[in-house]
């Protein structure tokens, strides 16, 4: 991996920029949180609130803020900071909605009890449901105080709806349940499960912030297909940490997807196997960059990332 990155993205300092990156991220999304219920029940505002208060990697918003660096570089302005927060909302709701007991029935997200657990089965489902309109209007609020025009705002906002719902991780998310139920995912199934279900909104996240900074056609291929093929790295290793990774590093209920009998790239590939062909994916990544002449340290280090987080 180190050899496929530029001297730039290798000298980079990772860390101090992912904290830096998601102390602004959550501070913006703190900001906007206790608007998204407002008004509503005590029933529904609380799971929200809850839901969007676990902490998290913030890899989408971050990924969607570097994108719009890729056309500006420099200081970022904080509406798109809050444009970008409405990919968090999606993936919140994707998260709130794979938990519950019809899903993957699992107890533990982000090493807190999941929602449902919390408060109810039911308060789960219509929190989620909740955060997709919300992040709409996130999104167009903040693309509103970026001077964006209606026809601009009118395509962001429907990047987030696709990547989110049946064209994206809501399709995903079927064929997910369609293979554990027939047992029979062969390799180009698990590959076609994970670009919707997790592939889709990665993508999305990267090309909302380029689309919204004005980005040209050529490098918003380049980046979208760094996004796609950084979705499937992300996923692979996810199916690897489920069979190395302990519940407290993992922040989630370790081993479900072997219990359950489903199709993961370590039980098709090997861990050896799989672990090639994340790295393989993040390269492919990096030569996207690279064709489409984007020179850009924070998302050569984010492959980076991807390829080599614990959690």
């Amino acid at each position: 991996m180190t050899d496929s990155r530029t001297d730039a993205a290798a000298e980079f300092d990772l860390g101090a920029f992912l904290e830096r990156e998601r102390e602004r991220i959550n501070a913006v999304l703190n900001g906007v949180a206790p608007t998204l219920a407002e008004g509503a029940p005590a029933a529904l505002r609380e799971p929200v609130l809850y839901a969007l208060a676990t902490p998290g990697k913030r890899l989408r918003p971050i990924l969607c803020v570097s994108a719009w660096r890729v056309v500006h570089p420099g200081e970022t302005p904080d509406a798109v900071y809050r444009l970008a927060c409405a990919l968090e909302i999606v993936h919140t709701y994707s998260l709130v909605h794979d938990d519950l007991p019809c899903m993957d029935d699992d107890a533990l997200r982000r090493g807190r009890p999941t929602v449902h657990v919390t408060f109810t089965p039911g308060a789960a489902l219509l929190a989620g449901a909740a955060l997709i309109p919300a992040a709409v209007r996130v999104m167009d609020d903040a693309a509103r105080e970026m001077e964006l025009d209606a026809p601009a705002r009118g395509r962001l906002a429907a990047e987030l709806c696709r990547a989110g719902g049946a064209l994206g991780m809501v399709g995903g998310q079927l064929l997910d349940l369609e293979g554990e139920a027939s047992g029979t995912v062969d390799a180009d199934g698990l590959e076609r499960i994970h670009r919707h279900k997790t592939g889709a909104l990665l993508a999305a996240s990267l090309r909302i912030g380029a689309l919204a900074a004005g980005v040209d056609d050529a490098r918003l291929e380049a980046l979208t297909e760094y996004g796609r093929e950084l979705g499937l790295a992300f996923q692979i290793v996810d199916d690897v940490l489920d069979v190395t990774a302990s519940d407290d590093a993992l922040g989630k209920t370790p081993g479900k997807d072997a219990e359950a009998g489903k199709a993961t790239y370590p039980s098709l590939f090997g861990l050896d196997g799989a672990r090639e062909m994340a790295r393989q994916r993040v390269s492919r990544a990096l030569d996207a960059l690279r064709r489409g002449g984007i020179r850009s340290p924070e998302l050569e280090a984010l492959a980076a990332f991807v390829l080599e987080r614990d959690r």
